[in-house]
């Protein structure tokens, strides 16, 4: 696929009404998250939800973006005065919703485990701030970061994530040239990566466990799209699709994790492959690849959802089910950034 030679692709106008009717669904939802939050820590309390491994450290604001907070970690082995490789989250939610705080387990997880400084950062959320503001949020609070000598930042090992929405972040930042060669790594989970393709495309590419299975992002994902992407968009912009990124903009490192029961499983891999020049797969390169002696890393987890990892908004027995696939998907993840991506030699 030659990018330099594909016309724009414009995301189309919709009608006022539908339009209208998308921001009250969005804000409709907003509340509903944001009781449901409030009713999940009555849950903990009462012992119906998973209790909280821990807190962040401390909380950290940047003049660049003072109505932004972003939640720090520091590991338990942490001693004044070393420096730590730096890690930063970036939560998900269709880029209208979540807080970093909806990502806490996995910080600590990540920060303990692997002894990183884990800073998970936030962003403006749709619909009032759209395509391409949650990126430029995302650059301007990571340069500050790497500007904050109160931090006890390794510049040489710093890597950058995200869960779903999150992870197209993180690599459409990555793209920026303010932030070329500061990251070394990025760790998209199951990441939209391209709008060039239609929703049926998307919900054909996947496999079904069940004829009667559907796909939990279908119904809101015209919402969430439209309340992000302003008519006249570009879907093909690769700060948007990240698809049409070419490969020297992008960190050196990259290991994207898909779900295989997700819509966004394919893209994600069809951009893994793009990067690594492979134009057909074989049956197990679908689910897995490596390429450029790791630095590029494709795995599909079988069996699961969009948003599997995160165990600890779950209840009860789902919660315990679905916790050691997600720790075992840390651990694999945490090993390729720290014993290969932050172990290579300039």
């Amino acid at each position: 696929m030659d990018k330099s030679t594909l016309a724009p692709l414009l995301w189309p106008p919709l009608p006022h009404s539908t339009r209208l009717r998308y921001f009250v669904i969005i804000c409709l939802i907003k509340i509903y998250l944001a009781v449901s939050w409030s009713f999940r820590r009555l849950l903990v309390l009462f012992g119906h939800a998973p209790i909280s491994s821990g807190k962040p450290t401390f909380s950290k604001v940047y003049p660049c973006r003072p109505k932004l907070k972003h939640r720090v970690f520091l590991p338990k082995s942490y001693k004044p005065g070393e420096s730590l490789p730096l890690y930063i989250n970036i939560h998900g939610g269709g880029f209208a919703l979540g807080t970093p705080g909806h990502d806490d387990e996995f910080c600590i997880f990540f920060s303990h485990h692997f002894k990183l400084l884990v800073i998970s950062i936030d962003y403006s959320l749709a619909p009032w701030t759209v395509f391409p503001g949650p990126t430029q949020d995302v650059a301007a609070v990571v340069l500050a970061i790497l500007s904050d000598n109160a931090l006890p930042i390794d510049h040489s090992r710093v890597a950058i994530g995200g869960f779903s929405a999150g992870g197209n972040l993180a690599l459409s930042a990555c793209q920026l040239p303010a932030l070329q060669g500061k990251i070394k790594a990025a760790i998209p989970w199951y990441a939209p990566v391209d709008w060039s393709v239609g929703y049926a495309y998307k919900l054909a590419s996947r496999p079904y466990q069940r004829p009667t299975d559907i796909d939990g992002l279908a119904a809101v994902a015209p919402v969430l799209n439209n309340v992000y992407l302003t008519a006249g968009t570009d879907q093909r912009d690769p700060l948007l699709s990240i698809i049409y990124a070419d490969r020297e903009v992008l960190p050196t490192w990259v290991y994207a994790i898909g779900a295989e029961y997700d819509m966004l499983c394919d893209e994600a891999r069809r951009m893994m492959a793009g990067l690594a020049g492979l134009r057909e797969l074989t049956e197990s390169e679908k689910e897995a690849f490596r390429s450029e002696g790791g630095r590029l890393r494709w795995t599909m987890v079988k069996g699961v959802k969009h948003s599997f990892t995160h165990w600890w908004l779950k209840k009860g027995k789902a919660a315990n089910a679905a916790r050691p696939l997600a720790e075992k998907l840390f651990m694999d993840a945490g090993m390729w950034l720290t014993e290969q991506a932050f172990a290579e030699q300039k």
